[in-house]
């Protein structure tokens, strides 16, 4: 088991190729790296731009476990910061299992939702990046859930922008959209929102001032960073 006192080493993959969202997540969890822990950012050279269905999600895992297997062996825990059931985290856990590698690996999804649970015996809702019905996050919830008609789920509503576009689109309207998005949850009844990408860090303000406007009060979960404190937990738990 580690102690308290001893370093420990994370490395934070963004699977997508846009080095734009792997510097927003940086910028985010900086401030709330855990004392005696080192973290470094990683996304694949090569592969999608961004994740928006199977083909891509299949093709960005392809690029980072291309790229990965050299040095994995410097680190104590993999953080997958995309928003999903990520074909890279169980990969990365067969790859480790297979080379005798202690390696812990988990995703911000299932640290948000994990969060949002406990923060509230109500509703709780996701934003997500893309247009019409996510199906992905709405299996994968019914799934973390344990049912398919659980009333604490208002649902994902999806914001209309790429992941590409939450941080090298035109601003004004990601706010416009994020507010909008928001404002829909609030409505469906979500008292926790979720961000559903790792490229929403740091618009956390954004989604309390649209719940305000709607004269609601609620709390906002960061996967990513919430991710970061649940692996190292995991690590200093073995």
């Amino acid at each position: 088991m580690f102690t308290k006192h001893e370093s420990l080493s994370i490395l934070v993959v963004n699977p997508n190729s846009s080095s734009s969202i792997t510097h927003a997540i940086e910028r985010s969890l900086r401030p709330h790296v855990p004392s005696n822990t080192i973290v470094d950012f990683f996304n694949p050279s090569i592969g999608p731009a961004g994740i928006s269905d199977e083909a891509t999600a299949r093709s960005s895992c392809e690029a980072c476990m291309t790229e990965l297997p050299p040095i994995l062996h410097k680190y104590d825990g993999v953080l997958v910061a995309c928003f999903s059931e990520h074909l890279l985290i169980t990969e990365l856990r067969i790859y480790a299992s297979e080379k005798g590698i202690l390696l812990s690996v988990l995703g911000i999804y299932h640290a948000g939702v994990a969060t949002a649970m406990l923060q509230t015996t109500r509703k709780f809702g996701i934003i997500a990046t893309g247009t019409g019905i996510k199906t992905n996050l709405i299996e994968a919830t019914a799934k973390f859930l344990g049912s398919t008609d659980s009333n604490r789920f208002a649902g994902p509503i999806t914001t209309g922008l790429s992941v590409v576009e939450l941080q090298e689109g035109d601003q004004a309207k990601v706010e416009r959209n994020m507010k909008a998005t928001t404002k829909g949850l609030v409505k469906a009844g979500a008292e926790v929102i979720v961000l559903g990408c790792g490229g929403m860090c740091g618009m956390e303000h954004w989604i309390r001032e649209a719940a305000y406007e709607e004269g609601k009060e609620i709390k906002v979960v960061d996967g990513a960073r919430m991710g970061l404190q649940m692996i190292v937990a995991l690590i200093r738990g073995q």
